[in-house]
């Protein structure tokens, strides 16, 4: 038997006719003539590599990938990889014999080695591609890389089941640690890997590789919450991973039916108001609002118009302020077009003189699978508004036959309700005297109605009205939002979270889908039915077994859930009914319940307010600056919820630090720690410079390096006894001058006026030293920060060069995915952003501002803002990062009282 396994090691690599024809673009290390090539029948795929050994290792993962194909496209899922030597380290070679400087080089190699230059270093032997394929004829297959074809070959498979099985082992390895590596560098959702991955495994009964979690790691109960609610991706990997492997935790008890588990026990609201007398003003469009929802406030339709021209300058997501992501955001696009409410000239024209008031309210803010949302108008002329809206309504009835227009009865009234089967139109006009409700949502217009009934709103609620009195309409704020309690609590509620949970898995579903329809069609076998691409494999056996009975359906060209709709305007989560859940879902929401019962039993309302203010006018090629005004607070505050989180701080104070005139960067903080001793305040600064780069910053000795490079320092007043009481002295260090000290590793420490500042640079000590002063302030505060204008700054450049690399790695990524389609699953260049749009039901861009486009002579996608089918190693010429295109400086506070906290922050902002 073990010369039976040694034969068949060798078959992999010597088997079969080895010959190169058509050889081209040959690096100079290698010959294309000297490749080994292995082919295997199998079912229900053959199995083959081919290897290319190097006449001379190189550095590992200095080659690019070697590619496959062939005419007829017989080569799928293919991989390439290395094989690897490892380099002994000095340490681990024997003692060279004195003379000739051996033993001094070889203590410089253990030098280069202990400081981590030289650590754990492989070289690459030889590159290899393998590949399955179906058919037991001869395969032509091309080798390339992204220089140029490598070399031509003929595969004449062979008949070797225990070959085969060798062969697919080393190419099943192969496959998931690449995957593995796509997925780490991508910055997307792992779909499509996932997706291959599950497939494959279930349809060559493979395992899944450990990296594949079905089940991860436990993670603490109100933090998993959070993200799920937040829809953080991590949590959204995890279902579809479930989904694609094919629920392989469920249990048969997923299928047994309970009643729905109650929620968590709240506490009562600590807010309250002494008496009648108290209760501040409010503004009547309150007066319509469910106390559930939250309130985002314009208080007339100028403000509006502000807030979305803002929007418009960047896409129509704010978001894009701050960074580009790799997929382009459309839901401020969808939801005007499923309430039937974009924007026009006409409007712009009339809103000023009809609208008085004018608010967003909702239930939730999942704006990219479908909110539970709705527009709230205070009018001057009830009638005209209506006719306006009902006019544009009429429109697009009449326009769309799948849209239809109908009056719905709703709580006794009469409800205008357009609508189309996948809910990408939804829209109800509900109106109460001269306020008019546009909502996605019957339960909305139920509770408008309720409300307009009962008196029972949100500005009668005791922590509105706590608003209003810590933010009073006087403030004349632009924009005005309130997040209630309740609204956060329905956040958590079992409805909410079991549905929050399934659509996801619905999600999950419609993807699968479109990938199982691609490969399908890779194969050369293209399916459409649901039911064949389970029967074949492509989808998991238990795929559309659900337990609220909706399942996914082509309408048209296009997938919905029966249930939800289409992804991007499933049903508004307030709006689904269901009395019962299954024994898993019960468990796990039970324990979400019981944990915000324990630990966080009392939803904190948040508010916010900016006020605008433009500080210089635009002019020719100046643009206008505009001072934003926000003050946040979450009151009342239950400190004893946030742990060690909210005892860090000492009390307000009104001391703060004055800094010197150049520091860029400034931040002080009033803190309580047993190791500094009683409230101290902490202050650091740096001056105009080039930072060092973050990725200096990897290892002790490498920070230390690190951060001799920033000029800047670090202190802290009145004297903290922290240094002074390190052993032998140290933390007093040797005396250079008055007041100054230098200790250990060439730092600084200047002591004097109770003050202790610390720095690497002694001239930035002295020359910051005079500005030094602890003075007092109007406002009370524990944490005070400044940015000044980076404008024109050395800071600039090393912040556009720091997003500059964040942006290339995000668009690079977005090149390899779409070059991925192609390889994996022969999407054709002219279907493969449609094809991506389907996979994540939006868009891919470029986070450099290109556009992608395939280069057939590289076979590889690339995007329009590189050069040389690479991104520029740095920014070009004329780049500016989306934050330094506005930002203008800004400073900021935070102060903690016992029962509120509060943010005040000053920004300059420029407009385009």
């Amino acid at each position: 038997m073990p010369n039976r396994l040694l034969f068949v090691k060798t078959v992999l690599f010597l088997s079969t006719l080895i010959v190169g024809i058509d050889v081209c673009g040959q690096a100079p290390n290698w010959r294309a003539a000297d490749a080994m090539v292995s082919a295997q029948i199998g079912e229900p795929f053959g199995v083959a590599t081919i290897e290319v050994p190097l006449a001379t290792g190189v550095d590992a993962g200095s080659m690019p990938p070697l590619r496959a194909t062939d005419s007829a496209g017989r080569v799928l899922y293919p991989v390439a990889n290395e094989t690897r030597q490892r380099v002994i380290p000095p340490s681990e070679r024997p003692v060279p014999e004195p003379g000739r400087g051996r033993l001094l080089n070889r203590l410089g190699g253990l030098i280069r080695e202990l400081t981590g230059n030289d650590k754990d270093k492989e070289i690459t032997v030889s590159r290899r591609v393998s590949f399955l394929f179906r058919s037991d004829q001869p395969i032509r297959v091309t080798v390339s890389d992204i220089g140029g074809t490598i070399g031509t070959y003929d595969l004449v498979p062979q008949s070797d089941p225990l070959a085969h099985g060798q062969l697919l082992e080393r190419w099943w390895g192969d496959y998931t640690t690449g995957v593995q590596t796509q997925v780490e560098r991508g910055d997307y959702p792992p779909w499509v890997e996932t997706y291959l991955v599950a497939m494959l495994s279930g349809r060559l009964h493979l395992p899944l590789p450990r990296w594949f979690e079905i089940n991860p790691n436990q993670e603490d109960t109100l933090v998993s919450t959070l993200k799920l609610i937040a829809g953080a991706e991590d949590e959204s990997e995890v279902i579809f991973r479930r989904a694609a492997a094919g629920n392989l935790s469920s249990t048969a008890s997923n299928t047994d039916l309970v009643p729905i588990p109650s929620g968590p026990n709240w506490a009562p609201s600590t807010a309250y108001l002494n008496s009648d007398s108290d209760a501040p003003e409010t503004e009547p469009l309150a007066d319509s609002v469910p106390p559930e929802c939250f309130y985002l406030r314009y208080g007339s339709f100028e403000n509006y118009l502000w807030f979305t021209d803002l929007s418009t300058e960047y896409g129509g997501d704010i978001t894009r302020m701050a960074t580009l992501r790799g997929f382009r955001s459309q839901s401020t696009a969808s939801i005007e077009s499923q309430l039937n409410l974009k924007m026009t000239q006409m409007s712009r024209m009339i809103g000023p003189t009809v609208i008085q008031d004018q608010a967003l309210i909702g239930r939730d803010l999942f704006l990219n699978d479908g909110a539970t949302f709705g527009v709230l108008f205070k009018v001057a002329n009830a009638f005209l508004f209506r006719t306006s809206l009902q006019s544009d309504r009429n429109t697009r009835a009449r326009n769309d036959d799948a849209i239809e227009l109908n009056d719905v009865t709703i709580a006794g009234q009469k409800v205008s309700f357009l609508r189309s089967a996948d809910n990408r139109v939804r829209s109800f006009l509900a109106e109460d005297g001269d306020t008019i409700l546009v909502t996605n949502s019957e339960t909305m217009v139920k509770r408008f109605l309720e409300v307009a009934q009962t008196g029972q709103s949100l500005a009668k609620t005791f922590d509105f009205q706590l608003a209003r009195r810590l933010m009073p309409l006087q403030r004349d704020d632009t924009v005005f939002a309130y997040v209630s309690p309740q609204m956060l609590q329905g956040l958590v509620s079992p409805k909410y979270l079991v549905e929050l949970r399934r659509r996801l898995d619905s999600k999950s579903d419609i993807a699968l889908v479109h990938l199982a329809r691609l490969a399908a069609a890779n194969e050369g076998t293209p399916i459409q039915s649901i039911d064949k691409l389970v029967k074949s494999g492509y989808l998991p056996a238990d795929f559309n077994h659900r337990i609220d009975g909706s399942g996914i359906v082509s309408l048209g060209d296009d997938l919905i859930d029966t249930r939800r709709g289409a992804r991007g305007s499933f049903l508004p989560i307030a709006d689904v009914d269901f009395k019962q859940v299954s024994a898993e879902e019960a468990a796990w929401y039970s324990k979400i319940a019981a944990t915000y019962t324990s630990r966080f039993s009392h939803m904190d309302p948040i508010m916010a307010g900016v006020h605008r203010e433009v500080v210089a006018e635009g002019s020719g090629d100046t643009p206008r600056v505009e001072q934003l005004s926000i003050h946040a607070e979450i009151a009342p505050w239950s400190p004893v919820q946030y742990g060690k989180l909210a005892q860090q701080l000492g009390p307000p104070t009104r001391v703060a630090m004055r800094f010197a005139p150049d520091d860029i960067v400034a931040v002080q903080a009033h803190v309580a720690s047993e190791y500094l001793g009683p409230p101290t305040h902490l202050f650091a600064a740096i001056k105009d410079s080039v930072p060092p780069d973050p990725k200096d910053f990897d290892g002790l000795l490498n920070s230390y390096r690190a951060l001799r490079q920033l000029p800047g320092y670090l202190g802290a007043w009145p004297l903290p006894g922290i240094l002074d009481r390190l052993p032998l002295g140290i933390g007093r260090g040797t005396p250079v001058g008055p007041g100054m000290s230098r200790l250990i590793g060439g730092l600084y420490r200047y002591t004097g006026g109770e003050f202790s500042v610390l720095s690497f640079y002694p001239d930035v000590l002295n020359a910051s030293l005079p500005y030094l002063v602890s003075v007092e302030v109007d406002d009370a505060a524990q944490i005070r920060g400044r940015v000044g204008n980076l404008l024109g700054s050395q800071l600039e450049g090393w912040v556009t060069k720091q997003m500059y690399e964040r942006s290339a790695k995000t668009s690079d990524a977005g090149a390899s995915f779409l070059s991925m389609l192609s390889r994996q699953l022969k999407v054709d260049p002219t279907n493969a952003m449609a094809a991506t749009s389907n996979i994540f039901a939006t868009d891919l861009q470029c986070t450099l501002g290109g556009e992608y486009e395939f280069a057939p002579e590289i076979n590889h996608w690339k995007s329009t803002a590189w050069q040389n089918n690479r991104p520029p190693t740095n920014p070009p010429v004329g780049y500016t990062p989306p934050i330094l295109k506005w930002f203008r400086g800004g400073n900021a506070t935070l102060t903690q009282y016992e029962d509120r906290v509060v943010v005040d922050a000053v920004l300059d902002i420029s407009r385009q």
